[in-house]
């Protein structure tokens, strides 16, 4: 075992048996070797340091880690942990697995620094990584190489609009790591970056630390996330549905900190989808995140946060809006639920969300508590024309019945026998429901549901079907249709905001926003099957200045029509508009569109109100 001096800042605990661990000082390089099935965590000790990584296999180490192959038989720049996670050699056979990453940037562009960059750079003499891995394999008989095309973990790289290949400063923080699993007996070569000319490594050596773990041993294959700058770091979760999923897809992705489904195996998104329209499906929406709003001021809370006028809220009602900014801006949408006189909930996507409400309570000293529920509510959605005949058979509500829960009301009751809130809402333009449960109670919530919708073929739904729904129903996308910066008023849910309310973040500016938005958003009909992507753009029939862009798009099988969302100027956003997508450059091919509702589908929302 070889381990040189501490670090002035603790590593992270051991995730589990270490077999061996070693200490990569700036500058320098080591090479090791691990078994099949040992785990080998790659740990930024200070935090904005690279590590280059090799990886050999066979006798004589004939065979290696390609980035090249890896690419392109993953389709995705670098691997991710879950279903497209696994490294692999020239000859296409997987050495590596990513089990775990809490940075999420990484580089398998470009190759190990090289000392003729260095000298290029006016630094003749200058170690590198690439000398360094040479003169640390030459004990395995491995040749030397002017430059190891290497996997660079925490090297921040990306090909920016015009082709070029741009790095930055690292995003890692101490103690962040990357998880490998050996599928193969590997020698392997690590370095910590002695670059020290630019911002790579912030123009600061610093240490990598690396842990071997036993085989016997299981991780759970996560992702890190950070709400802010200056919160720990959240690793993907099961939802209490997942292990049910698990037995029906391998095709999981990790969403907004949990592992959801793409689609289902032997069905797929085309069944799935029609399942929805046409009798019912059910969907996991765990990763929506929860929060309890209690105390004398939470109504002025969410008077003052929310866009809605949630004075106007029943016992038992729920509505949907968004936070806002002081520019107008959408921080986050979802909807308020009114649980008791003083008592809500918020239902949203961001757990940044909490951070804001505390904000704003205390910038006007509201007397709230905000409380994260999301780790014991997690809910699952059934949608769909036949979703309420499901329901009747297995819902016992405290008050009423099933048949008599009005859309955006909710109550408590059983799903068979499961203590449940049950809401009439949903984000596919259909009759549905979500139900509320501990997720202690997820796998037999799922089970209870699927047995009482097999006279029905109701079917599992993964995110991709759901997707092409919430678009036909002109459903809001966080990051497609809005973020930040963009105003309700552009977004299509001006009806969302409640300017008779005396005051509210953002009021001001709306009030200057609502006359002439910059954009506004509209439904499209592209001529043809082809589908448009986020970004393209729009154009004035012939003419080469834009007037909007697409912000989402499918082909809906039910209106059999390639449609999409789109933001585009308010003096080309009148029905029966006819526009121009940019396809491929924008200029070289140009496909007609017609601008129609934002929902194109059931657009007076009839079905989800029946």
């Amino acid at each position: 075992m070889y381990l040189k001096r501490p670090s002035k800042i603790a590593l992270p605990e051991p995730l589990g048996k270490i077999v061996a661990e070693y200490r990569i000082e700036p500058a320098t390089a080591i090479a090791y070797q691990v078994k099949a099935g040992q785990y080998i965590q790659i740990i930024d000790v200070e935090g904005a340091q690279c590590s280059d990584f090799l990886a050999f296999a066979k006798e004589n180490y004939t065979e290696e880690l390609d980035a090249a192959t890896t690419r392109t038989l993953n389709g995705l720049a670098m691997p991710q942990a879950g279903l497209l996670g696994k490294y692999f050699s020239q000859t296409m056979q997987p050495l590596l697995e990513v089990i775990q990453d809490t940075c999420g940037r990484h580089d398998s562009f470009l190759l190990a620094c090289t000392a003729r960059y260095y000298e290029d750079a006016g630094y003749p003499g200058h170690p590198s990584c690439s000398n360094n891995f040479n003169r640390v394999l030459q004990p395995y008989g491995i040749a030397p190489r002017s430059g190891w095309a290497a996997i660079n973990f925490f090297f921040n790289t990306e090909v920016n609009c015009a082709g070029e290949i741009v790095a930055g400063e690292s995003w890692s923080r101490p103690g962040d790591y990357v998880l490998l699993q050996a599928k193969r007996d590997l020698l392997c070569a690590s370095s910590a970056c002695p670059d020290d000319i630019d911002p790579a490594n912030g123009w600061n050596p610093s240490a990598i630390h690396v842990r071997i773990y036993d085989a016997n041993q299981s991780f759970e294959k996560a992702i890190g996330r950070r709400a802010s700058k200056d919160s720990p770091v959240r690793l993907t979760t099961p939802s209490g549905f997942t292990s049910s999923i698990q037995k029906l897809t391998d095709d999981l992705t990790e969403y907004n900190g949990f592992w959801v489904p793409n689609s289902f195996a032997h069905r797929g998104i085309h069944d799935e989808y029609w399942a929805l329209r046409e009798r019912a499906a059910i969907m996991d929406l765990s990763a929506l995140r929860k929060f309890e709003i209690t105390g004398e001021d939470a109504l002025d809370l969410l008077q003052m946060a929310f866009s809605r006028d949630v004075s106007k809220l029943a016992l038992s009602q729920s509505a949907y809006g968004c936070l806002l900014n002081p520019h107008g801006g959408i921080i986050d949408d979802g909807i308020v639920f009114r649980l008791k006189e003083t008592d809500y909930r918020y239902v949203g996507n961001c757990d940044s969300d909490e951070a804001w409400l505390n904000r704003v309570a205390r910038q006007f000293g509201y007397r709230v508590i905000i409380t994260p529920s999301s780790d014991r509510l997690h809910n699952l959605a059934i949608q769909g024309p036949r979703s309420r005949e499901i329901l009747r058979s297995i819902v016992e509500l405290d008050a009423g019945i099933i048949d008599d829960l009005a859309y955006f009301r909710f109550a408590t009751g059983t799903v068979a026998g499961i203590p449940t809130l049950i809401s009439r809402t949903g984000y596919t333009g259909e009759l549905g429901y979500e139900l509320f449960v501990h997720p202690q109670y997820g796998a037999e919530l799922w089970d209870a549901l699927m047995e009482a919708g097999k006279p029905y073929d109701l079917l599992p739904m993964g995110m991709l079907a759901l997707d092409r729904a919430r678009i036909e129903a002109g459903l809001l996308g966080a990051g497609r249709e809005f973020d930040d910066m963009t105003s309700p008023y552009q977004a299509g849910i001006g009806w969302a905001v409640a300017m008779k309310k005396t005051d509210f973040i953002g009021k001001s500016a709306l009030e200057k926003i609502r006359e002439h938005p910059p954009k506004v958003a509209v439904g499209l009909v592209l001529e043809g099957n082809e589908v448009a992507v986020f970004g393209q753009c729009i154009h004035a029939i012939g003419e080469n200045w834009r007037v909007g862009t697409i912000t989402s798009a499918t082909f809906s099988p039910i209106l059999n029509q390639s449609i999409a969302i789109a933001q585009v100027v308010p003096e080309y956003a009148a029905m029966g508009t006819e526009l121009e997508v940019g396809f491929v450059d924008g200029m070289k091919r140009r496909v007609r569109a017609t601008v129609g509702t934002l929902a194109a589908y059931d657009p007076t929302k009839s079905r989800v109100r029946t």
